[in-house]
């Protein structure tokens, strides 16, 4: 997913890799081949995404800064995991964009778990960048 645009695309799964991320920052793909419950999601390599917890602001500033964290893989059909990570509703996924934006994509709904495909849902908010 490009947070600039708020655009996705598909591409031929290959375990995780992406061939050209095209400023995408965030990735999405089936961790095993069963097809059924098992994706993943995390950020690409030299990209900035990090978590906003829902107890955060709902800032530039703040987002900026959760950019900063980081964002490993988070197998969304692990609820446990996703919870103690912070990855809840009302909390936001926060990037530097290859553009130089900031973009905060909320957390609005989560539906789904260990035997269904998880779905996340919730409002894009890109604050582009400013000259200095």
């Amino acid at each position: 997913m490009d947070l600039d645009t708020g655009e996705s695309r598909v591409e031929q799964e290959d375990n995780g890799a992406v061939a050209n991320p095209g400023g995408a920052e965030l990735l999405y793909w089936p961790d095993t081949c069963t097809g059924i419950g098992d994706y993943v999601l995390r950020a690409l390599p030299n990209t900035r995404v990090g978590l906003l917890r829902a107890d955060t602001p709902r800032t530039a500033e703040a987002c900026k800064a959760a950019a900063g964290t980081g964002f490993a893989a988070l197998p969304l059909y692990e609820r446990r995991d996703t919870k103690e990570r912070g990855f809840t509703v009302g909390a936001a996924l926060c990037a530097v964009t290859a553009d130089g934006a900031v973009a905060m994509a909320l957390i609005d709904h989560m539906s789904g778990g260990a035997t269904t495909d998880v779905s996340v849902s919730g409002n894009l908010y890109v604050w582009p960048q400013t000259s200095n």
